[in-house]
């Protein structure tokens, strides 16, 4: 494990950079969380287009005022009918939210629903995408890493990033603090 299992994960940068800080014990917590944040973050900048979130939005709300039983989001619509760019990410939102809304859930409610949903099931799937790498590359040996990986990816608070989303504006990116201990004696044999 000390070549880095992060060097051949085959996800973007800030995944890497988030898997190298798991395998590192002292960045393990605080700095795993909010790389964490940023990885989902920018996977969400390439995945999710403010058009078909904007579309979304005007489609719920139309459908708050239909009778129950009369839908807002058409059974047929695909993402790209609505602006986007009709990836993975956007084909599991508008499948939650045509669910919720089929569960008679109406308004902002429906999109609310529907993005959180769609970023817990993208962690769920990069944490079995990640423990996986890890396993068949570092073995059991990996279980802390692991278990780093999971800790710091349910840390992830979803309203907070929908809530931006749905305002329009672009989630912003948490800065990694970088703690420097300016007396520690590098001398010294670990």
């Amino acid at each position: 494990m000390r070549d880095g299992i992060y060097k051949n994960l085959a996800l973007g940068r800030g995944w890497k950079s988030f898997l190298k800080s798991c395998e590192r014990a002292k960045e393990r917590g605080d700095t795993a969380r909010t790389k964490a944040v940023r990885a989902v973050i920018s996977e969400l900048g390439v995945e999710l287009n403010a058009n078909f979130v904007h579309g979304l939005i005007v489609r719920a709300r139309r459908g708050e005022s239909l009778l129950p039983g009369f839908n807002g989001i058409d059974s047929e619509l695909t993402p790209r009918d609505m602006g986007g760019t009709n990836s993975p990410f956007e084909n599991d939102v508008l499948a939650s939210a045509k669910r919720f809304e089929a569960q008679g859930v109406r308004g902002r409610a429906v999109v609310d629903n529907a993005l959180n949903e769609g970023i817990e099931n993208l962690k769920r799937r990069r944490v079995r995408h990640i423990a996986q790498h890890c396993l068949l590359n570092g073995g059991t040996r990996s279980k802390p890493v692991i278990d780093a990986v999971r800790q710091a990816i349910s840390g992830i608070d979803n309203r907070s990033i929908t809530d931006q989303l749905v305002q329009g504006q672009r989630p912003k990116l948490p800065k990694v603090r970088r703690d420097i201990d300016l007396d520690e004696d590098l001398k010294k044999v670990r």
